[in-house]
């Protein structure tokens, strides 16, 4: 690694070490929409499983949405105390089938489209099927989202918190989202904290990488 190349791997760790799960945001502190819009583009431009994009952004940005949104996530006070919070939403098992209106509408981006990305795809939709990890699949693509928007906002000194504790249910009946075509992933909580720095505690390298 050149010098160059070591300086810009030494700034990015920084941002990595700066940024831990903050519990305790200001309520004074406001975002104003350049912010939020950024912080979106970051979860726009993250990748996902075969290029599938298969997330919807709730974005709660005013004081009764991010209350309401707060009471979802039982209290917690890393969301009633955020600036915003956004919720990840994924599609459910059955956008996923090859024939679907969703597989079809999204491949048609690609070189080829449809024809040359459902021969492509369906094999592995079918190993899914298979071990019933569809929608665990799904899921799984909006922590991606979330952990982009999350180093994003570490880049402009906003703090964040990943949300898993939530009822999925209500949180699905205050946006009106059919639950039949959606399931709640994540919901991330951003603002600036009201708290002191915790330390970040991390196992050393040595103690999980394998080299084979």
């Amino acid at each position: 690694m050149d010098e160059s190349a070591k300086a810009k791997a030494g700034e990015f760790l920084a941002l990595l070490e700066r940024r831990y799960a903050c519990k305790r945001f200001s309520t004074e502190h406001q975002a104003d929409a350049d912010i939020i819009s950024y912080i979106l583009e970051c979860g726009r431009l993250s990748p996902s499983s075969f290029g599938l994009e298969p997330w919807r952004f709730a974005v709660f940005s005013t004081r009764p949405g991010v209350k309401t949104l707060g009471d979802i996530c039982f209290a917690q006070e890393a969301v009633h105390s955020s600036s915003f919070a956004v919720a990840i939403l994924v599609r459910r098992a059955g956008c996923f089938t090859p024939d679907s209106e969703f597989i079809r509408a999204r491949s048609e981006r690609f070189p080829g489209g449809y024809q040359v990305f459902r021969p492509d795809y369906q094999p592995y939709h079918e190993f899914l099927e298979s071990v019933q990890r569809t929608e665990h699949w799904a899921r799984a693509q909006s922590y991606i989202a979330a952990s982009f928007m999350m180093i994003g906002a570490a880049s402009i000194g906003l703090d964040s918190c990943p949300i898993e504790g939530f009822d999925e249910e209500a949180l699905l009946r205050f946006l009106d989202k059919d639950e039949a075509q959606w399931l709640p992933g994540i919901v991330v909580a951003f603002g600036k904290r009201n708290e002191e720095v915790r330390q970040k505690i991390r196992e050393p390298l040595e103690n999980l990488a394998e080299f084979i």
